[in-house]
């Protein structure tokens, strides 16, 4: 059975990851989430200003 492409989970964790390791993951995971978020805005923005300068 083919696990390459969209199947497929990543590589598995080797070790159980402790409480503070886990948390530190997601507070990272939510930061970059946000600057994520704030770059779309921005883009979104500029597409809106290049729309009305047509």
């Amino acid at each position: 059975m083919e696990r390459r492409g969209k199947g497929s989970t990543g590589r598995p964790s080797s070790k159980e990851l402790s409480t503070e390791e886990k948390l530190r993951r997601a507070e990272a995971k939510i930061k970059l989430l946000e600057a994520e978020n704030e770059f779309l805005k921005k883009l979104e923005a500029l597409e809106r200003q290049a729309k009305r300068k047509r």
